[in-house]
C-alpha cells in the first residue's frame, strides 16, 4: 500500500476519543489491522509522511541510562520513557522507599514533560512498572496527587526486576501541542 495514503484520523468511537490509523480501501475506512471501524465523527487528518520526530532531553532529569531518549515527540505526541526515582545530579535513587522513588520518579517526568512545553495534566497514558504489587496503594496515594481531575488511563505491572533494582519505573503518552 502505498504509504502517502495512511493517514491518522482522531475519531469518536463509542463515546470514546481515540487515535486510529486508517487507510483508504476502496472507498471505505478501515484500521490499519483491516478490522472495519465505524468512525461516527472525524475531527482532524493529519498525513503521517510528514510527520518528524522531535528528541526531547533535559538535565533537569536523570540521563537515560542507555541507548534511549528521556521522550521522543512525534507531532503533538509525546512518548516520554520509564522514569526511576533517581536524583538527576547524582544519579542516585532519592530513598529506598517506594514512595520516595514514587515522588522523584513523577518530578522526573514532570522536568522532561516541560521541556516538551506540557505538564502532568497533558499525560493521557502512564504505565507503571512495580517490583512488588503490594507497593499499589502506596503509590496511588502519591500519583494521585499529581492528577486531581481527569487522571490518565494507566496499566501497572509487577515486574521481577527493574533497572538499577529501582522499586518502581513510570512511562507516559502525553499530547502537547
Amino acid at each position: 500500500m502505498n504509504s502517502m495514503m495512511l493517514k491518522s484520523v482522531r475519531t469518536t468511537v463509542s463515546s470514546t476519543q481515540a487515535m486510529t490509523s486508517v487507510s483508504a480501501n476502496r472507498g471505505r475506512i478501515v484500521h490499519s489491522a483491516r478490522t472495519p471501524c465505524k468512525v461516527q465523527a472525524r475531527r482532524r487528518v493529519t498525513t503521517t509522511a510528514a510527520l518528524s520526530k522531535e528528541i526531547i532531553s533535559t538535565d533537569a532529569a536523570p540521563a537515560a541510562l542507555g541507548p534511549y531518549s528521556q521522550a521522543v515527540k512525534v507531532g503533538s505526541t509525546l512518548y516520554c520513557s520509564g522514569c526511576l526515582g533517581l536524583i538527576p545530579e547524582t544519579m542516585a535513587f532519592v530513598d529506598d522507599t517506594v514512595e520516595g522513588q514514587t515522588e522523584q520518579a513523577m518530578k522526573n517526568m514532570g522536568e522532561i514533560l516541560a521541556a516538551a512545553g506540557g505538564s502532568h495534566a497533558s499525560i493521557v497514558k502512564t504505565t507503571i512498572l512495580l517490583d512488588e504489587i503490594a507497593d499499589f496503594k502506596a503509590v496511588n496515594e502519591i500519583y494521585g496527587k499529581y492528577f486531581p481531575e481527569a487522571p490518565p488511563a494507566r496499566s501497572t505491572f509487577a515486574v521481577k526486576q527493574l533497572p538499577l533494582s529501582a522499586k518502581i519505573e513510570i512511562e507516559c503518552i502525553a499530547h502537547i501541542e
